[in-house]
């Protein structure tokens, strides 16, 4: 049994740019030897490009596109 908590697959949200493109972000754990592993996270697309999260649900795309996670509708 694992004593890991968190899981080995990356966990993935959609992101929609201004002009409605849909873009999967994918939250990937880090392991570097001088860390206990799972303790580091990064933002990348499926084919690994990073991505940068700089807000709530905002992301940069390495060409500079900004995307936001759509939030649920409270019904």
């Amino acid at each position: 049994m694992s004593n890991s908590t968190h899981p080995k697959h990356p966990i993935a949200v959609i992101a929609v740019a201004a002009d409605g493109r849909t873009y999967r972000i994918e939250r990937r754990s880090q392991f570097r030897p001088d860390e206990t592993p799972g303790t580091s996270f990064y933002c990348c697309l499926p084919d690994g490009q990073v991505v940068d999260h700089i807000g709530t649900g905002t992301y940069q795309l390495p060409d500079g596109t900004i995307v936001r996670t759509r939030r649920p509708r409270l019904t």
